[in-house]
């Protein structure tokens, strides 16, 4: 049978997990509309499963195999696909974020993405280039913490993360600038893990934890060939108590942010 996809199925698992639940579904003789009815969700939500734009919980992959009678194929394919590394996570995560009422994120080694100033962003060296597009993109997520009912953003980094002049002294001055103005909305909490206060949990990678309007929690860590999603609960809850761990060791926000107006002072 054929089956005509908007995506590449062999491009990863979670694409693969897409693609063998549209098989699945057309060998059933069913549509969208039917599956939707019996497993109590939108048609919408169906589509976004068999375009690879969501993955089902491991609870919905559940329901999944009993519906269709296929044992523990989709839950077993769930395991797989929410553990593997993906290199175009962006787009996916972007979904998530929109709907996100708590962001954590914290970074060993750059701001985070959220906090960037554009001239930031352009001059990070990266493995794919940015194009026009992909910089107002991130650009705009900025505006997701302005709209009524924000989400709160929660934002750690390490001291090297301010003190590297990414771009030369005067880009660096602007984005610090830019994290001190940031700091001042209510819905914005900035702190810095000193160096004095040497080895914490951080250092193993930067990460990042939201929470959705459903109560879902999404985590994704960094790799060097592509990060991952975490959309396992139990495994959220694992990068939360890293994240928590990492706060312990970090200045208050009063001294974090007279930490980062020292710190541009100095690159005058």
């Amino acid at each position: 049978m054929s089956v005509s996809t908007t995506f590449e199925p062999r491009s990863s698992l979670r694409a693969q997990f897409a693609y063998t639940l549209q098989i699945v579904r057309k060998l059933k003789g069913e549509k969208q509309d039917d599956v939707a009815r019996a497993l109590y969700v939108s048609r919408e939500t169906v589509s976004a499963w068999e375009t690879a734009r969501v993955l089902p919980d491991e609870e919905t992959c559940a329901k999944i195999d009993a519906h269709y009678g296929t044992d523990q194929l989709f839950q077993v394919q769930w395991d797989h696909a929410q553990r593997t590394h993906v290199h175009e996570w962006f787009e996916t995560y972007l979904e998530h974020e929109q709907d996100a009422d708590d962001i954590r994120t914290f970074e060993p080694l750059v701001m985070p993405g959220l906090l960037q100033t554009e001239a930031y962003m352009r001059s990070l060296e990266s493995s794919q280039p940015l194009t026009e597009g992909m910089i107002q993109q991130r650009l705009a997520r900025w505006t997701m913490l302005e709209r009524t009912n924000a989400a709160d953003l929660w934002a750690v980094v390490d001291e090297a993360a301010i003190r590297r002049p990414v771009g030369g002294a005067a880009v660096m001055r602007e984005q610090l600038a830019h994290v001190l103005t940031t700091a001042e909305s209510d819905n914005v909490t900035i702190q810095v893990v000193p160096e004095q206060h040497g080895s914490h949990l951080g250092m193993n990678g930067a990460l990042l934890l939201l929470r959705r309007h459903d109560g879902r929690r999404i985590g994704y860590v960094e790799a060097q060939l592509g990060g991952r999603l975490v959309e396992d609960d139990a495994e959220a809850r694992r990068l939360e108590r890293r994240f928590n761990r990492t706060v312990a060791k970090a200045l208050s926000e009063h001294d974090s942010l007279a930490l980062i107006n020292r710190t541009m002072e100095e690159m005058e």
